[in-house]
């Protein structure tokens, strides 16, 4: 850990604890103190009018000209964005906003990948085996912190690294090469990465579509990339992709989210596509390509991204207060179909039913067959079905009755050599 120590005239303003410094015409300066993630806001009672932050403005322009370290990101005639050093400063004039009013961020320290007390295994993961790495989460909560500390490991190992920055505010190596949307389109800067081939590019911070399918075309040309991007949680980094590039290629450009919180990694993500039922899902013909995201940390699948329908679905596999899983085991799914095919079949082939008629006869439940086929067409009949061997045929029945046709049996008895006729009001011939 290393605290960020700067010769400017903005210095004054700052401490070791500082994070930003806040300033509007006529109300009293705050100041944001403390750590990334545990932060506080600390109000002055010294105040600026207009003149005294013109003037402060006017000093800042002035050493931006006398240093090489000073740059002019984003020039718009209401608002202004400079990078001098460490320092990122904001300038929004009226009508803009409702006052002149200046915000300047510096970052407290840098920290090198030993401070976060890693093990082996996802140090690996970080440093040999992720190429498409996201790290997710809500401002100030050491994003580019460790974006940094993760730059400083692919330097070591003596890659080339470039960064893209808007503005550029990494605290990176001189070797690093860092780019800016400011002076150069996204075409422009896709085709100098894409012409100079760097082993990793780091972009600080994913805005836009245009970054999206920047972060698509570089990735899939084999560039290692780590961008930062706001998200409230790690699943909702990798929904920001949905809509912008295609569903099926989201693996091939993100293998590894990071979800960091108050400078912490408290999630890791790994991506997988494959084909197969989603969860809660049971038949076979569902099944489907499946972007499978799996916890690192804890080796459990937590999330399913399939398209249903039109629309495409993020499935949380695991929640409640236990992470107890949402949905039961397929293995208790095929169990349970198959004790209910076994049930089914054995009451198929047990004694057949025997039911008192009229003159005491008695026939096979096979017998209900014309009958259940009627019920499941419509009111009005189709002539002919073919049941139990014997052929069917239907006529209209008396509208008294609440049946609108019934069978009749076209099968002639071996015995009496009679055809077999309808039974009063009962819907189903007895042969």
């Amino acid at each position: 850990m290393q605290q960020i120590i700067w010769n400017s005239f903005l210095d004054q303003h700052f401490d070791e604890t500082t994070m930003s410094f806040h300033i509007k015409e006529g109300r009293p300066i705050v100041r944001k103190k403390w750590f990334p993630g545990n932060w506080k806001p600390v109000v002055d009672t010294a105040t600026m009018d207009k003149e005294a932050m013109k003037k402060f403005i006017d000093n800042i322009y002035q050493e931006i000209e006398n240093r090489d370290d000073g740059f002019i990101e984003i020039d718009r005639k209401l608002s202004k964005v400079l990078q001098l050093g460490p320092y990122r400063i904001v300038i929004v004039y009226p009508p803009l906003s409702d006052g002149l009013e200046i915000t300047i961020v510096k970052p407290i320290k840098t920290l090198t990948m030993d401070d976060y007390h890693l093990d082996k295994e996802v140090f690996d993961l970080l440093r040999n085996q992720a190429k498409g790495i996201l790290i997710s989460w809500s401002p100030w909560s050491g994003k580019t912190t460790f974006a940094q500390a993760l730059v400083d490991v692919y330097h070591q190992d003596n890659n080339i690294i470039k960064t893209i920055e808007s503005p550029r505010d990494l605290m990176v190596s001189d070797d690093v090469v860092q780019y800016s949307f400011t002076y150069g389109t996204h075409d422009e800067v896709r085709d100098i990465l894409l012409l100079s081939r760097p082993d990793y590019t780091v972009y600080d911070e994913v805005r836009n579509t245009s970054d999206f399918e920047l972060y698509k075309d570089l990735r899939l040309t084999g560039i290692g990339l780590v961008w930062v991007i706001h998200a409230t949680r790690a699943v909702d980094s990798i929904q920001r992709f949905l809509g912008t590039i295609e569903m099926g290629i989201i693996p091939q450009v993100i293998d590894t989210v990071i979800y960091i919180e108050k400078g912490v990694i408290q999630q890791i993500y790994t991506l997988q596509l494959t084909v197969k039922v989603p969860e809660g899902m049971e038949s076979e013909d569902l099944a489907r390509p499946v972007i499978v995201i799996s916890s690192f940390l804890t080796k459990q699948v937590e999330y399913e991204i399939y398209t249903f329908g039109e629309q495409i679905v993020v499935m949380p596999l695991i929640g409640g207060e236990n992470g107890e899983r949402k949905f039961e085991s397929k293995s208790k799914n095929a169990m349970s179909e198959y004790a209910k095919s076994t049930i089914t079949k054995k009451t198929r082939t047990t004694t057949a039913m025997r039911f008192p008629f009229k003159n005491q006869r008695h026939f096979n439940i096979t017998s209900l067959c014309p009958w259940i086929i009627q019920m499941t067409r419509h009111w009005k009949s189709v002539s002919k079905y073919q049941c139990i061997g014997k052929r069917y045929e239907t006529q209209d029945w008396p509208q008294k009755f609440w049946w609108p046709s019934t069978p009749r049996c076209t099968h002639t008895n071996i015995s009496t050599k009679k055809r077999c006729s309808p039974w009063n009001r009962f819907p189903w011939g007895i042969c």
